[in-house]
C-alpha cells in the first residue's frame, strides 16, 4: 500500500492542529499573560458535581486522547474523503465557537482541582510532596494546562466528534467500532473523574458536537472546505 495516495490527508489534519492550538493554547497563553481569571461554574448542576469522585487512574485513558483523536481522524480520512471533509469542517468550526467563548467568557476550575486531594488544605498553590506516580501524572497535567478553557470541554468536544464520525460509516469493523467507543467514553468520563470539568462543561461539549453534525454535515460550508483544501492540494501537488 502506497503512503503517497493519502498525501490529501495532511492540509487537512495541518488545519486542526492549527485551529486547535489557537483556540485552545492560545487562549491559555492569553489569559496567562493578561492575568486573567475565569468563572467558576461548579454552581451549575452543583450537588452532581459534589458527588463525583476523584479517580486518579482514569488519567491514562486521559493522556492518550491526542494521539486517540489524532489516529481516528487519519482512519476516518483514509476511508472515506466525503467523511473527512465533514468531520473536518465540524472541528474547524466547533474550534472557532470555543475559541471564541474562551476568549471572552473565560472559566477557571481552580476549586475543582483542589478537592482532588492532591493539594495540602486546599490550598493550589501547595502540592503535596507524597504523590504516587499516577497522582504526580494528573499533576503534570494539571501544571501543563492551567484551569481554564473548561467550558465547553474540548476533550468532550473531540471525542463526541469520534463518535459521530462512526456513526457516519456504517461499515467500519464491529470490534474497530467498540475500540473507538469505549476510549471516547473513557476520555469524556475522564473529564469528571480528574476534576479537570463540571458536568455543564461536558454537556455544552456534547451539544456543540451534535448541533454541528446536524447543522454542517450537508451544509455549503463543506463544499467550501473541501474545495479549498482540495485546491490547495493540486498546488502542493499533494493528489494522487
Amino acid at each position: 500500500m502506497s503512503i503517497k495516495k493519502y498525501n490529501y490527508i495532511i492540509i487537512p489534519f495541518l488545519l486542526l492542529i492549527i485551529f486547535l492550538f489557537i483556540t485552545y493554547f492560545g487562549n491559555q497563553i492569553y489569559a496567562e499573560a493578561v492575568g486573567k481569571v475565569g468563572v467558576d461554574y461548579s454552581y451549575i448542576f452543583l450537588k452532581f458535581n459534589q458527588q463525583v469522585p476523584f479517580v486518579a487512574w482514569h488519567i491514562y485513558p486521559y493522556v492518550i486522547a491526542y494521539p486517540f483523536w489524532a489516529g481516528v481522524f487519519i482512519y476516518i480520512a483514509t476511508r472515506s474523503r466525503e467523511n473527512m471533509y465533514k468531520i473536518l469542517t465540524m472541528a474547524l468550526i466547533t474550534f472557532t465557537i470555543c475559541g471564541i467563548w474562551y476568549f471572552f467568557w473565560q472559566s477557571d476550575v481552580t476549586y475543582w482541582r483542589t478537592t482532588s486531594g492532591l493539594f495540602l488544605n486546599n490550598d493550589y498553590a501547595t502540592p503535596r510532596t507524597d504523590l504516587n506516580f499516577t497522582e504526580s501524572l494528573v499533576m503534570m497535567i494539571y501544571q501543563a494546562a492551567g484551569p481554564r478553557n473548561a467550558l465547553p470541554s474540548m476533550h468532550t468536544l473531540m471525542s463526541w466528534l469520534c463518535i459521530i464520525a462512526l456513526r457516519m460509516d456504517k461499515k467500519i469493523p464491529l470490534w474497530t467500532k467498540i475500540v473507538i467507543w469505549v476510549l471516547s467514553i473513557s476520555i469524556i468520563i475522564a473529564t469528571q473523574t480528574l476534576k479537570q470539568h463540571y458536568i455543564i462543561d461536558l454537556i455544552a461539549g456534547i451539544i456543540l458536537a451534535e448541533a454541528a453534525y446536524w447543522l454542517l454535515r450537508n451544509s455549503k460550508i463543506v463544499t467550501f472546505i473541501t474545495r479549498f483544501v482540495d485546491n490547495l492540494n493540486k498546488k502542493l501537488k499533494l493528489e494522487n
